[in-house]
């Protein structure tokens, strides 16, 4: 299938494929977890308009909710595809389940990673992909499959975006941007994490540390899970059949949930992202 095509229709921004051997080794072992004899990833993303931003909580999470479905039923569409041209895939999950690792939430997938190693950002100190376009506002989905990169020749060397038409979306294992340092537009005027720490600083929970973002303390997540009922969910988190149990009830959970705060975001030194700023849109 044409694969620059394909996201073209489905309205998708940026994309980018990775070998799976090309993943750091923890992400190689999550991927072969989910989906056994994975040979590449292929992760897409689409904007977060900064006008979201503006709405009232429950109208930025409806319009979250709509961005993510949307890449939910493009990742569903695309392996549907590969598998009737006899390509091995499967689509990373939206919802349930997920994994926990050294007391940290992450998906089956890690998209964000898997994304920075195929040139689409770099991993922000708040663990957001940020997005040389559209700064931390990328929403992520993807589909792991059996097929090594190399065999995708239509995606070989396609110079721009697949939506757009500017600058650049990566295709293949380009290396993402080395975060920390310097100044958040670098010399090709993509902007960047420059890890100085004011969405640590913002953040009203500090959930934001120097290892990362403890999921639990952050505010849209506790106003779900109180602190009290931590232990038992990191529990259960870790029980493969209760999460599969589960996973029915997770879009009805998401739709009912709302996102309380985004402060990590709105007040990143990037937020309005390269796009925007050269479009002469004025920055949050």
């Amino acid at each position: 299938m044409d694969l620059p095509e394909f996201f073209e229709e489905r309205g998708i921004d940026v994309f980018s494929a990775v070998g799976a051997e090309d993943l750091p080794v923890e992400d190689q072992n999550l991927v072969k977890n989910f989906f056994p004899g994975a040979r590449s990833v292929i992760v897409f993303g689409k904007e977060v308009p900064v006008d979201v931003y503006r709405r009232t909580a429950k109208e930025k999470t409806r319009g979250m909710l709509a961005i993510a479905e949307s890449l939910d039923a493009t990742a569903k569409l695309l392996a549907e595809r590969l598998n009737e041209e006899n390509i091995p895939a499967k689509a990373v999950p939206l919802y349930l389940p997920v994994g926990i690792s050294h007391g940290r939430v992450h998906g089956l997938v890690r998209l964000k990673h898997v994304a920075a190693a195929g040139g689409l950002g770099s991993i922000g100190m708040n663990t957001v992909l940020v997005s040389p376009r559209f700064g931390p506002r990328l929403l992520l989905s993807g589909v792991v499959t059996g097929k090594p990169v190399a065999e995708f020749p239509d995606i070989g060397a396609i110079p721009g975006d697949v939506a757009g038409g500017t600058a650049g979306a990566p295709v293949g294992n380009g290396p993402a941007m080395a975060p920390g340092g310097g100044s958040p537009t670098d010399t090709t005027g993509s902007v960047k994490c420059t890890m100085c720490g004011k969405c640590a600083k913002i953040c009203p929970e500090r959930a934001i540390g120097p290892d990362g973002v403890d999921t639990f303390r952050c505010r849209t997540i506790s106003a779900v899970i109180p602190p009290l009922h931590v232990p038992a969910v990191k529990w259960m988190l870790g029980r493969r059949m209760l999460l599969s149990a589960m996973a029915p009830l997770a879009p009805w959970i998401a739709r009912t949930a709302t996102i309380r705060c985004s402060r990590c975001i709105t007040e990143c030194p990037v937020f309005a992202g390269a796009e925007a700023n050269t479009s002469g849109e004025e920055p949050w």
